[in-house]
């Protein structure tokens, strides 16, 4: 009985098959049936020397380097005036990342992620380096046709605390691949600083590298390009990395450090100049000496050195430091125009009347006051958040965890009063100064020690 059923609905639907073909010369098909979306080749990027200047050419037009190194946030970098963002490695992320940064007109500088020897690897295993050549190929010829790639960048810091020269030839050896590959785009590899020996090793064993970047920091900076000079680094170079003083660089500023270790903190005003004058002193000022650009630090959220707040131009909610206004300055010539609220110098935030660098030590459960100094440069309505963290305290993804609960009065306003921990320890007191309205946010720390 089912096999009869089975025929005879064999023969209808051939019956229906037959009469649509026969009319297929007039069978117009409707609008929308397919989503068709053309296909967007890969750019051809390349240096060259225009008027005997390195440039940066993308399909042959000038692109300097606007760039953002990311952690967090990758598309809203375009809002800002950025045209390029810098990945780290390669994840399950990689292409949702570069199809963001193409939605938004962006490009990437696309990090391949070289193993260190502080990582434990060991560059005169050759099996182990055969099998780091292979993941970076498999990326590479995966990657190398979308639309939103720019550079290949091999490795990150990869040479800190090096002792084996071969690492030069592994990192050479991709980049050579990387040629034979993808002769779209360029590679570069990017250093923990300017150490003019690295870069004479780079010269002579790594000839395929086409861009040299460096990430540095505000006391370096100024020395990149004599380094690269007396190095005789002909090529250009980027500087993939800048932003204020690092938790590592602290000796030229000896009152920044206290008696326990605890370092003071810039407010995030000062943070917002430094990072406006790094941009115009030491990279926009040497366009014309090779630099194609750079890549603020960090955009984003991270905990750093043990800090929770020394670098991140945005906080976990989105909100963006005064440091994003001067990046979008640097960048386009013209402030947002809405302005982060204002904590001018670490002498707006007290604590029992003394400012971070008078090394504040309290009792346990000692009653304590604090106040915070903030204004807002459109006249907006502000908030205040403040927490107490035990130093060194950060959340696995380098956000900011919750403040100790249970000292603090009243944490929503610019003056508080608030208990010491009972524990004996080092602190760190935080306030956020919020303009929820337009999501900008300005902080300030002071450091202090129960004892």
């Amino acid at each position: 009985m089912k096999l009869k059923y089975l025929f005879t609905s064999f023969f209808v639907l051939a019956a229906v098959l037959n009469a649509s073909c026969s009319d297929n010369d007039n069978y117009t098909i409707p609008k929308g049936s397919f989503e068709e979306k053309p296909i967007v080749p890969p750019v051809k990027v390349e240096t060259s020397k225009v008027d005997g200047k390195w440039r940066l050419l993308v399909d042959g037009q000038e692109l300097y380097v606007r760039g953002a190194a990311c952690n967090n946030f990758y598309a809203e970098a375009a809002d800002f005036g950025a045209n390029v963002v810098r990945t780290y490695g390669v994840s399950d992320k990689s292409k949702a990342i570069l199809d963001a940064a193409q939605e938004k007109g962006l490009y990437v500088n696309f990090g391949l992620y070289v193993k260190r020897e502080t990582d434990g690897f060991d560059y005169n295993n050759e099996a182990a380096v055969k099998a780091q050549f292979d993941e970076m190929k498999a990326a590479v010829e995966r990657f190398k046709d979308h639309p939103a790639l720019l550079i290949w960048s091999i490795g990150n810091e990869a040479e800190a605390s090096y002792t084996n020269l071969k690492l030069w030839d592994a990192i050479n050896d991709i980049a050579k691949m990387i040629h034979e590959t993808d002769p779209n785009h360029p590679t570069t590899t990017t250093l923990a600083s300017s150490n003019v020996n690295h870069i004479k090793n780079i010269i002579e064993k790594a000839p395929h590298i086409d861009i040299l970047s460096v990430n540095t920091y505000a006391p370096n900076l100024p020395g990149v390009l004599g380094n690269l000079q007396s190095a005789g680094w002909t090529k250009p170079y980027m500087i993939t990395e800048f932003g204020p003083r690092g938790t590592w660089q602290m000796n030229p500023e000896p009152e920044r450090v206290l008696p326990w270790g605890g370092l003071v903190e810039q407010t995030s005003s000062e943070k917002e100049a430094d990072y406006l004058k790094a941009y115009q002193e030491n990279i926009a000022a040497n366009k014309d000496n090779g630099c194609l650009g750079s890549f603020v630090f960090l955009w984003g959220y991270q905990t750093h050195g043990e800090v929770l707040t020394w670098y991140g131009l945005f906080d976990k909610k989105g909100y963006t430091f005064p440091a994003v206004d001067a990046m979008q300055y640097a960048w386009t010539g013209s402030y947002p125009k809405n302005r982060a609220p204002v904590i001018a110098t670490r002498n707006d935030m007290l604590m029992n009347g003394k400012k971070a660098e008078d090394a504040i030590i309290v009792s346990p459960n000692s009653s304590n006051e604090a106040k915070v100094t903030a204004t807002d440069p459109d006249g907006d309505a502000l908030t205040y958040d403040w927490m107490i963290m035990k130093e060194k305290t950060a959340s696995s993804d380098g956000s900011l965890p919750d403040g100790i609960t249970g000292l603090i009065d009243d944490n929503t306003k610019k003056g508080i009063t608030f208990k010491a921990p009972s524990t004996v320890g080092n602190y760190r007191l935080i306030v956020f100064v919020r303009d929820v309205k337009n999501k900008k946010v300005a902080s300030a720390v002071i450091p202090f020690s129960v004892q």
